[in-house]
């Protein structure tokens, strides 16, 4: 039994290192989407950038053409202005002319609001562009390393599972049994060890004195009173 403590907490180290480099592995797909997602929304944002400019512009191009039509029915009125042949025309005429001046000056200070918004969208695209450049690159960087380590990861982890099976093939059938069981019913933990104070790694109860030296010296197992794991030292 001497001997089979080492390998039993050997083992019990292994399966620990092996469950946490499958764990890692098994989150790389997840980090990889979490990237591409990163860059799918600087590509977004890019997209709407552009798409409010774009109408933005759209919008000033229609105020302006809005514009140049009330200016030309400005001059119209103007001209018929002097050929009203009554009063009320003379009356009618200014009335509409009166309309189209302040039509003419609310479009005219809505383009300088459009203008001024234009050059401010013009800014953020500019910025999200950059933005793009820059992360992008720092992005595609990081997935390639994340890839890298996948390859490397799943050849630590065959290396560690060949040992993790060496170690169980040399425990005998029943401690294994005895491990396998115990492991499953803590969580992937069956071996503790007898901390300071002479408590347990396992469940931080406390230790007897007599079963402390026992799991030191004793040729059988020993294990904890309160959660079941194997004891060793």
């Amino acid at each position: 039994m001497s001997e089979l403590k080492p390998l039993l907490k050997e083992l019990q180290s292994t399966d620990l290192e092996l469950h946490a480099l499958t764990a890692e592995r098994d989150a790389i797909p997840q980090k990889i989407a979490a990237l591409e997602q990163e860059l799918n929304l600087l590509n977004r944002r890019l997209e709407e950038a552009k798409q409010t400019l774009t109408d933005s512009r759209t919008e000033l191009k229609l105020a302006e053409l809005n514009l140049t039509s009330q200016e030309e029915t400005l001059v119209k009125y103007n001209s018929q202005l002097f050929s009203a042949k009554t009063n009320e025309e003379y009356k009618a005429f200014l009335r509409e002319i009166e309309t189209t001046e302040r039509k003419k000056n609310e479009i005219e200070d809505g383009i300088i609001t459009l203008m001024e918004r234009i050059e401010q969208e013009e800014a953020e695209l500019a910025k999200r562009k950059a933005e793009k450049e820059r992360e992008e690159s720092k992005k595609k960087q990081e997935i390639q390393a994340v890839k890298a380590s996948q390859s490397h990861l799943e050849a630590t982890i065959e290396e560690v599972r060949e040992k993790y099976e060496r170690l169980r093939r040399e425990l005998p059938d029943n401690i294994l049994a005895i491990y396998d069981r115990i492991k499953k019913n803590k969580h992937g933990l069956a071996v503790a060890q007898i901390l300071d104070a002479n408590r347990c790694s396992g469940c931080l109860n406390p230790i007897p004195t007599q079963q402390a030296i026992e799991a030191a010296h004793s040729e059988e197992l020993v294990f904890c009173e309160y959660c079941g794991r194997i004891l060793l030292v």
